[in-house]
């Protein structure tokens, strides 16, 4: 009887120190190692990158200093912007070199002053986004672009950088620089525009906090979006800032903050574009050290 009531003690235990140091991935169902424990602070997710070790890197055409967006084409092609000029540079990769293939304007730049922040397709329309708060829409940009000027609602004072396309609502995702548009001047926020009705969510998608990092990183955050991406796979929400502070938030669909990482200036000299391929290949670019070409970094997840 003794031998039995050892053996249940030592059973309940194991099953206690299991329960304690593991849990599911609601996604996945894989096991993982509980943050807490592991002492990687950041919620369980299969797909991390390590922004201090690119798979693969670029020097860009000498066009594209500062590089301020892209977005995947095809495995060989990405789609980038330049800050002060409205163009589209479709760039092709190879192991060792960027080459740029065409490149399409899309404004007049003596009629129209603008600075182009983000770009990002969607089935085979190309929308590039203006600090202002106003998108580009071009189609047929392979051939003969056809250009729309659509106004979203936000402004200047939303300083308007970030786009992408968002799988899970089919909507574009917007992130703005500084003032949010809540009467919160501390927070930052990524609004959703639905390209079919022209509309602007009129409550933020996300809400970020200098505080919600403290959990991450002992203290206040100072986040300012330059580039936001949806992952493929998991949908999480991928978001660089590089004013103040240079790094990467990952977000949950549902804005829970899953990581912070800091990016090294050494690295990206100003990381402003990011874009995944369809099977969750990371991709960041960044602008050139004192007036040299941009740089495009590719990261495989670990």
């Amino acid at each position: 009887m003794h031998l039995l009531k050892t053996c249940v003690a030592i059973f309940v235990i194991t099953l206690l120190s299991s329960c304690q140091h593991h849990s599911d991935d609601p996604e996945t169902g894989e096991n993982k190692i509980s943050a807490q424990d592991s002492g990687v602070h950041q919620l369980p997710t299969s797909f991390r990158y390590d922004l201090s070790h690119p798979t693969r890197s670029w020097v860009l055409p000498t066009e594209l200093v500062e590089v301020s967006g892209n977005t995947w084409i095809d495995k060989d092609h990405l789609i980038l912007i330049e800050d002060l000029k409205p163009n589209l540079y479709v760039v092709q990769f190879d192991a060792q070199h960027a080459r740029l293939e065409k490149t399409i304007p899309f404004a007049e730049t003596e009629k129209d002053k603008v600075d182009i922040e983000d770009v990002t397709i969607v089935d085979n329309v190309i929308y590039a986004l203006w600090s202002h708060g106003v998108l580009f829409k071009i189609s047929d940009w392979q051939n003969k672009p056809v250009v729309e000027k659509i106004k979203t609602g936000l402004k200047k004072e939303n300083n308007t950088e970030g786009l992408c396309f968002d799988p899970v609502t089919k909507n574009l995702l917007i992130a703005c620089k500084d003032d949010p548009g809540t009467g919160d001047d501390s927070a930052k926020a990524v609004y959703s525009f639905d390209i079919t009705t022209a509309q602007l969510s009129a409550q933020p998608l996300l809400l970020i906090h200098p505080a919600d990092f403290k959990s991450i990183t002992g203290s206040n955050l100072s986040f300012n979006p330059s580039a936001i991406a949806v992952h493929p796979v998991t949908h999480d929400i991928y978001i660089l800032t590089t004013r103040d502070n240079k790094g990467m938030a990952v977000f949950t669909h549902d804005g829970k903050l899953r990581s912070y990482q800091a990016i090294d200036k050494e690295l990206m000299e100003q990381p402003e574009g990011i874009c995944f391929n369809p099977q969750g290949k990371l991709i960041i670019s960044s602008e050139g050290k004192k007036g040299a070409p941009g740089n495009v970094f590719e990261f495989d997840a670990k």
